[in-house]
């Protein structure tokens, strides 16, 4: 672990933005482990050695919880209870530090999985869909989305809405459970018309975002497929507090 790896200036961006990115800190044999298993458990559509294979969405719809695949989307959870995929991203010292400036130090159960390896193929000549912002539905107090290959402006980075986590904290009704109030689906209305950015970015880079954050996985545009390692960080109190009521100050549950 490594003490408060954020500086000043980078907290402050966090708490107005609701996310930062954080340049080329994973290990890079972690995240080239990383991709050989994603090879080795993709369907047999997708070819490592023929990038044509890539493009386009999965053929057959699959429902396996440790491999589901639909559309251009396909969450590879199998090799997120491996020990050498915690240590690639939660317990990544850089990452593990940041997490316990923000959340504070101590505060965290040691990870016993990542979400997996979520990928995002490339959508080749179909037509251009619009970007949508979510608040996820599942209590937890700080996500973080990890590239493993390069990810190209427009293809298929995390996408946010800076600041959009100001605006829908306060209409749910319970901290960290999705309890949303008759101001919400006003306040989806009103990011939506909000400027998005697109969190690109190269092996080894990781975005931190608040719970409460408007996001949507990117559309991707590239010839590549997107390769990230999701995980969310969850305090020792997160159950205990997802029914209390929302506290005024959003910070409150945090050390920052």
């Amino acid at each position: 672990m490594i003490n408060n790896p954020l500086s000043t200036a980078e907290v402050a961006f966090f708490k107005e933005n609701g996310y930062l990115i954080k340049r080329a800190i994973l290990d890079p044999a972690l995240m080239a482990q990383a991709r050989a298993a994603m090879w080795a458990g993709a369907p047999a559509q997708l070819k490592r050695d023929d990038p044509d294979s890539w493009i386009g969405s999965f053929q057959e719809k699959s429902d396996d919880p440790d491999s589901v695949r639909f559309g251009h989307t396909w969450k590879y959870r199998a090799p997120g209870k491996e020990p050498w995929m915690v240590q690639l991203l939660p317990k990544n010292p850089i990452v593990w530090g940041i997490a316990e400036q923000l959340l504070g130090a101590g505060t965290l159960p040691e990870p016993e999985r990542v979400r997996g390896i979520y990928n995002i193929l490339p959508e080749g000549d179909a037509p251009e869909q619009p970007y949508r912002c979510h608040v996820d539905q599942h209590p937890f107090n700080l996500g973080v989305v990890a590239y493993i290959d390069n990810v190209p402006p427009n293809g298929g980075g995390f996408t946010v809405w800076p600041g959009s986590h100001r605006i829908f904290y306060p209409t749910f009704a319970t901290e960290y459970t999705f309890t949303p109030t008759d101001a919400a689906q006003a306040a989806v209305a009103a990011v939506q018309q909000q400027a998005y950015v697109d969190c690109y970015g190269a092996a080894g880079d990781v975005v931190f975002w608040h719970h409460r954050l408007g996001h949507s996985a990117g559309h991707n545009r590239s010839r590549q497929i997107r390769q990230a390692v999701l995980y969310d960080f969850k305090k020792y109190n997160l159950e205990e507090r997802q029914a209390v009521p929302t506290p005024p100050d959003m910070w409150t549950d945090w050390s920052i």
